[in-house]
């Protein structure tokens, strides 16, 4: 039970933190100049990517833990099981395109350009697929949950 506990909190960090970035904290920095908003949300995003990438290991490591208590014994590797796994690898793979290589040159461009670069609107857009990719993880795990 504290195997599921644990990764029931990561899982509310990881997804938490994403709804609270997006609902909250950007909205609120739309009125700031450019480059203050730029250096806050570039300190902000540093702090964020090392614990979310702690709650996605904690994840990784517990749900893996889960399946080998099971002995992978009344795991089916189709259905919601499988979509949820998909899942996982389409968000970390997001997660790793945006952290190591869109976001930081975003944040370069935000602090050196006035204007309102392509790819920093690519950048969000990432970051609100991967939002709704962690809500049908969160999805597909009630489903594995209940046995379906």
């Amino acid at each position: 039970m504290i195997l599921i506990w644990i990764h029931v909190l990561a899982a509310m960090f990881w997804v938490g933190g994403m709804l609270f970035f997006s609902i909250v904290l950007i909205p609120s920095l739309r009125k700031m100049p450019v480059l203050q908003r730029a250096e806050l949300m570039s300190e902000i995003g540093r702090r964020f990517r090392w614990s979310g990438w702690i709650s996605l290991g904690v994840l990784l490591t517990t749900g893996l833990l889960r399946l080998y208590s099971l002995e992978f014994q009344e795991i089916r590797m189709g259905g919601w099981l499988g979509t949820k796994l998909a899942l996982i690898a389409l968000m970390i793979a997001l997660t790793l395109l945006h952290d190591i290589v869109l976001g930081p040159r975003s944040i370069q461009i935000s602090r050196s350009a006035a204007a309102p670069h392509p790819l920093q609107r690519t950048v969000r857009w990432m970051a609100r697929l991967n939002l709704v990719v962690g809500l049908f993880v969160v999805l597909a795990a009630v489903y594995v949950a209940r046995g379906y």
